[in-house]
């Protein structure tokens, strides 16, 4: 097996780009908005990670955004590289023209359908950019840009790509947002994960991408394992027996034992029933846990885009010398290298995890 390797990270999120939000975290001086949420039977301002500069949910808004976040990584990119570079986006977007439908249906309204393809963003992307045209679109759910990056490497390994960007993008969507409401998942306080008097998450926009080939950095992609397993179609076993198997797969297949994972970049999203259910599957993991880390509280859960953002900051962060600590601890962890654990945990029972090995300087 290909060493495959990591680089190039570019985010945009709630507290900026990643230089911007790596002081945040360092400092935890986060910038948190409100958003009105609204279902048909409630309306809640609630506590919202939103981008400073408003990105609506439209098609040409959303596009432009992706395009000035891609060329930042894509100038980092030998030109003779690009037609063998190709793109997979991750993300829980859904076009709204869908929304449309369903709600002309029930109102008996005649209605037209004007849907697109959910990868047309990666399809133009390549084009304008002069990508390779091998494109993918994963939606599954939280786990979606983490799922892209797998992907990523399976395409590498199989030679029919040299390097292939992965985009995780998330911005404030009515109905996801109004669906996370209605199964009374949104906190009105703060994230606290994994901690007795947590009650839910706080959402997140987000943009971010990085590079996956195989050319040496210090960051390299040891392994990792995806499954479809719930008890549930919006939750898992409170035994997380479901997290156990997609954990111990990702080791097998990273060739690594639990001893040697030096941290956890745990899913957390600080909700009652999936925090238990993480925690107990970790129990059953670990003899001895290593240091947990939870990055929601600094960014929010944004869902389809947490793959490739959580993975870009955690990273970063460890390259400034510490493990980012959770809500209930007093500071940060000191660590500058060494093997990590990053879960990711969805709806519809799709589970997900890699393991990276970020070098000592």
């Amino acid at each position: 097996m290909d060493n495959i390797y990591l680089s190039n990270f570019e985010i945009l999120c709630s507290q900026g780009n990643l230089q911007n939000t790596l002081e945040a975290v360092k400092s935890n001086n986060i910038r948190i908005d409100k958003k009105r949420i609204v279902t048909d039977i409630q309306t809640l301002d609630a506590p919202y990670f939103l981008f400073e500069d408003e990105i609506k949910d439209d098609k040409n808004e959303i596009y432009s955004s992706l395009k000035e976040l891609v060329s930042k990584i894509v100038s980092k990119i030998d030109q003779h590289e690009l037609s063998s570079t190709g793109l997979i986006i991750g993300t829980a977007l859904a076009d709204l023209n869908l929304g449309f439908a369903i709600n002309s249906d029930a109102q008996g309204d005649a209605y037209i359908s004007k849907k697109t393809s959910i990868d047309t963003y990666a399809s133009k992307l390549v084009k304008h950019f002069g990508l390779n045209e091998f494109t993918m679109t994963i939606n599954t759910a939280c786990t979606s840009s983490a799922n892209a990056i797998l992907e990523a490497s399976n395409l590498i390994q199989s030679n029919i790509l040299n390097k292939v960007i992965v985009l995780g993008v998330e911005i404030h969507s009515k109905m996801l947002s109004s669906g996370f409401l209605a199964m009374n998942l949104i906190t009105l306080d703060t994230q606290k994960p994994f901690e007795e008097s947590r009650d839910g998450l706080v959402l997140g926009e987000a943009i971010a991408g990085l590079v996956l080939s195989k050319e040496a950095s210090k960051y390299k992609l040891l392994g990792g394992y995806s499954n479809c397993n719930a008890a549930s179609i919006t939750g898992v076993s409170e035994s997380g027996e479901e997290y156990v198997e997609v954990m111990q797969k990702a080791l097998i297949n990273s060739n690594q034992t639990v001893d040697s994972i030096t941290a956890v970049k745990t899913h957390a999203t600080s909700t009652p029933a999936s925090d238990l259910s993480e925690m107990n599957a970790m129990d059953n993991i670990f003899s001895k846990k290593p240091p947990l880390c939870a990055l929601k509280p600094y960014v929010g859960h944004t869902i389809g885009a947490c793959g490739t953002l959580e993975l870009s900051l955690f990273l970063s962060c460890i390259d400034n010398g510490f493990i980012p600590k959770l809500p209930s601890q007093n500071k940060h962890i000191e660590c500058k290298g060494g093997i990590f654990m990053l879960n990711y945990f969805g709806f519809g029972g799709n589970n997900t995890t890699l393991i990276i090995k970020s070098e000592q300087e």
